[in-house]
């Protein structure tokens, strides 16, 4: 695939499409402003619109377990990126490791690999985002982002096999309009971070208009590194986004979407380290105590504070090395929808996207040696997709939607390994390594869903997709002696005395079908059961492990299947609004990365499970107190466990599992049944009190929000160590703003995290010591915003 081959050819479609007469509008033919703010949660007498079903339906109405998260709402709480969403939505976790972030719905998500496709689609303006490593940019410029809970293959297809994000951003307008917000913001440890965003909107003639948005943000670490380097987590982004949309003739229109968006990155993240057991070296069998990290760091501890220990100027294989990450994504994607009178509407979405990544980490003991493992990777995606979609309209008794989709992607990655032996085990090599895969893709869809009116009070919908994926693997190792470049060995792959080649392909198809019962007594109650599947595609695992017979061998790894039920209540009761769900779901061959055996540098491999059980119940309600109070909230419970996990470690841990001989070797095995899944506490909720109070500092308005969002304990890895486990928190966070008449000019101090608490985003076992990420500490923050 040429690189921007597919952004030429939609910015010729683009060019095409322009070039058409564009007609007067008529009252049939206006620039469609609210179409998007319509599917971008714009309230009107408090109802919310979703597009959980692919058609703009109030919240309340669609048979689906969904949590919407405002403009406002996103404003009130300071909430920068989904992480920051994640925390005040049910059964949603967010993961953002060092390697890659991860979501979980409901206990169900991808683990620390590049190989394992998402298990929560994100989706951005109705196009299926291809890789995971983009959940890192922020948001800006949002209309709503909407979660929907539960697998969603029917209309969303592939990789939603727990549920889905969709993220709408916001469309040009009928009239002229602009803003910005600037803000500046201070932690509590080390650091702060200043930045804001701008956009600007309006109609270009009669039937057009456009949208731009634009975002910069400059952050100094949160993480203290007592030694010479940069803080952990200094971080700086930039995104621009434009978008044109035009009235083509009385029924068609076209939008226009490009966008560029790009951050860097310095410092360990994750950084700090905790004690675990080492099973080798002089510490073997035992845990390492401080002393011998302080050999590096005099003032290092294993006490969990934000401080991190990494030397940038130490020398390993006669190069300097210092953390880093920065990516640059590209995306470009054209929309044309035309109306069919007497039918309903086709819609067209060709998109592509392209994604370059690069990150410099320190493994093994979170630097704090310098050495250990020094990893270099570089990755680049591109992707193509084409989505056609019929959608009916509403007649008296049924409407349908029905499509197709394609998909085709390509991803490299590159990885140059530098790893020192002899500080570990006190002597021996200094080594490199390096690691070249890439893999083409390609994914083809149909799919339908007709609902069926056969009552006033009662309907049915029936859905299914059928889809096919093919993906061709090609994998190369080569180890080297210290202080190799690494053009040279990468170069003649097969020629080296311990070179490792694989080529591999695979091919599969999957039909998933749905159906939902929905009954509607009254317009302010909606009772619905549900039954779906969803499924997330299989592939390759990224790294080698020997086989039986001692040779190094990729291993293939199936697709995974969630066979779901639901049964739901959505009900307004005068000021109080209450939507609550039961569910239940039967995941097979969960796919799941584990930390290979007897590496002393942590690789990560990709293995079925065999079989995990979720289940639990969800409840959110929110309350109208009186004209200015709202008072609201959510709390789920959910029981996610292992049926069966055989093999999947060599040692039980202390709280749970079963040894028995694995069927092939006759080693013996930790089989993880009865234990829980990662990043799926029992318990997790969030409350909120909301104020606003017209003319409170003579015509100024008041508004004033408080929050407290709060889990019960969970993993955040499969090793199931106690310095791994995250105890129940929770996190308390307000915001109390000014807002002159007319809304112009708001003045807003927010506070995140204000209790101060430690809360893990993801952690790992490796080598003498288990390090960590933490989340962000207390921050405050002093934003202007204006609106024209």
């Amino acid at each position: 695939m040429k690189k921007f081959s597919k952004f030429v050819l939609l910015t010729s479609a683009s060019a095409i499409c322009a070039s058409i007469p564009i007609y007067p509008a008529t009252a049939n033919a206006q620039l469609n402003d609210t179409s998007q703010q319509e599917v971008a949660g714009q309230e009107d007498d408090n109802t919310i619109i979703v597009t959980a079903t692919r058609r703009p339906e109030s919240i309340q109405d669609v048979p689906v377990s969904v949590s919407s998260f405002g403009s406002e709402e996103i404003s009130d709480t300071g909430s920068i990126d989904i992480a920051d969403i994640s925390t005040y939505v049910p059964n949603f976790e967010f993961s953002d490791a060092s390697i890659l972030p991860n979501l979980y719905v409901r206990g169900i998500g991808s683990g620390t690999t590049h190989s394992i496709e998402q298990s929560v689609g994100r989706f951005i303006d109705e196009v299926y985002i291809g890789r995971a490593a983009i959940n890192l940019h922020p948001l800006f410029d949002v209309g709503n982002v909407e979660v929907l809970r539960g697998p969603q293959g029917t209309l969303f297809g592939k990789n939603t096999i727990a549920g889905a994000v969709i993220i709408n951003t916001k469309d040009p307008t009928n009239s002229f309009e602009g803003g910005f917000d600037a803000y500046i913001s201070d932690y509590s440890t080390v650091g702060g971070s200043w930045g804001g965003e701008a956009f600007l909107s309006g109609p270009i003639g009669d039937s057009a208009g456009f949208r731009i948005a634009a975002l910069y943000r400059d952050r100094d670490g949160f993480i203290e590194n007592r030694l010479p380097g940069p803080d952990g987590g200094t971080r700086e982004d930039f995104g621009l986004r434009g978008k044109l949309q035009f009235d083509i003739g009385p029924n068609t229109t076209i939008d226009l979407k490009g966008e560029f968006l790009t951050f860097d990155e310095e410092g360990q993240t994750p950084s700090e380290v905790t004690s675990s057991i080492f099973p080798g070296g002089p510490f073997a069998g035992q845990p390492v105590p401080e002393s011998f990290f302080q050999r590096f760091s005099p003032n290092f501890s294993f006490d969990r504070d934000w401080k991190s220990d990494y030397d940038c100027t130490a020398v390993l294989n006669g190069r300097t090395f210092c953390p880093n990450r920065n990516q640059d994504t590209y995306n470009a994607t054209l929309e044309i929808n035309h109306e069919f009178e007497g039918l309903g509407t086709l819609t067209s979405v060709s998109a592509y996207q392209s994604v370059e990544f690069f990150h410099q980490f320190l493994a093994i003991e979170g630097g704090v040696t310098g050495g250990g493992l020094r990893a270099t990777r570089n990755e680049q995606y591109e992707g193509f997709t084409q989505e056609l979609r019929l959608t009916s309209e509403e007649f008296e008794t049924f409407d349908f939607i029905v499509g197709g989709y394609f998909e085709t992607s390509e991803v490299t990655r590159l990885q140059f390994d530098d790893f020192d032996v002899a500080t570990f085990f006190g002597g021996g090599p200094v080594n490199s390594l390096i690691e070249d895969w890439s893999q083409d893709t390609k994914t083809a869809a149909l799919f339908g869903q007709v609902r069926w009116r056969f009552s006033d009070e009662w309907s049915a919908i029936f859905g299914g997709r059928w889809s096919y994926e093919e993906k061709d693997f090609s994998f190369f190792r080569r180890v080297g002696a210290g202080g190799a470049d690494p053009a040279v060995l990468r170069a003649d792959p097969g020629t080296g005395p311990n070179d490792f080649i694989s080529d591999l392909n695979r091919d599969e198809n999957r039909f998933t079908p749905s159906v939902t019962l929905r009954w509607e007594p009254n317009p302010d109650l909606t009772i619905f059961a549900s039954a779906s599947q969803g499924h997330k595609t299989g592939g390759f695992s990224d790294r080698p492990e020997e086989n039986v017979a001692g040779n190094l061998e990729i291993s293939e790894f199936s697709n995974e299947l969630n066979t779901a039920f639901e049964l739901g209540a959505k009900g307004v009761f005068g000021p109080l609004q209450v939507n609550a769900a039961a569910f239940y779901m039967l995941v097979e061959d969960l796919q799941v990365a584990r930390a290979l055996p007897g590496q002393f540098t942590t690789q990560f491999q990709v293995q079925n499970a065999a079989e995990a059980t979720v289940w639990g119940v969800e409840l959110d309600a929110t309350v109208e107190l009186s004209e200015n109070w709202t008072l609201g909230g959510n709390v789920a419970y959910t029981n996610a466990r292992y049926d069966d996990f055989p093999g999947a470690s060599e040692n039980c841990p202390t709280i749970g599992g079963a040894l028995e001989p694995d069927p092939l070797t006759g080693d013996i095995l930790c089989n993880y049944a009865g234990l829980p899944l990662i990043f799926a506490p029992d318990w997790k909720g969030a409350a909120y009190i909301a104020l606003d109070q017209p003319d409170f500092l003579g015509e100024w308005d008041l508004g004033f929000r408080a929050d407290v969002n709060f889990s019960s304990e969970y993993f955040v890895e499969l090793e199931y160590v106690d310095v791994l486990r995250q105890g129940s928190y929770a996190t308390f966070n307000a915001n109390v703003s000014l807002t002159t008449p007319g809304d112009e000019l708001t003045i807003s101090l927010i506070g995140k995290n204000l209790t101060e608490e430690h809360v893990l985003a993801w952690g790992l076992q490796a080598g003498p010591g288990t390090f960590v990420a933490p989340n962000e500490p207390r921050e405050m923050i002093l934003r202007l915003s204006y609106r024209f």
